[in-house]
């Protein structure tokens, strides 16, 4: 029996035709066929693989990236060459790039967090001293308007 697609299959479904036993069997088949999928499970050596086919390898899934097929051999597993390529390898590198950088603006934020800190506390000390002299000012003011009011002093 050839196998068939499943997309060719589910034509027949749509298309509201009546679907016998041999429909059912082949759609069986298809929803069993790796080729169609090209997912092979663990890489494994020895096995042939091609282009677009994906296996599991190290915690990862890894796409095979050559036009050519392969035999697999014990040092072309995935991730030594460029045979194959892993989206998710990819990405926990991106993460881990993101969590460095991460890392780097919380200790910059943290360093700018402390230096507000201190500057506050300098202000914090200064403010008694800032509103003395606003209110020996004032005071000095009052007394200038006062004189000037009652002695009409210029």
């Amino acid at each position: 029996m050839t196998l068939r697609k499943r997309n060719e299959l589910k034509s027949l479904f749509k298309n509201k035709s009546r679907l016998s036993e041999a429909h059912f069997a082949e759609l069986i088949d298809a929803m069993l066929n790796k080729r169609d999928d090209q997912f092979h499970g663990v890489w494994k050596p020895g096995q042939t693989y091609q282009k677009g086919d994906v296996v599991y390898y190290d915690r990862a899934l890894w796409e095979m990236q050559t036009e050519t097929e392969i035999c697999a051999k014990d040092g072309q597993q995935p991730g030594i060459g460029s045979d194959w390529k892993s989206l998710l390898k990819e990405l926990e590198q991106k993460v881990d790039k993101l969590q460095q950088e991460l890392d780097a603006l919380r200790k910059e934020f943290n360093d700018y967090k402390q230096s507000i800190e201190r500057r506050l506390q300098l202000l914090a000390k200064f403010i008694p001293i800032l509103f003395l002299g606003l209110a020996i000012a004032f005071i000095w003011l009052f007394g200038e308007s006062t004189r000037h009011v009652l002695f009409g002093v210029g």
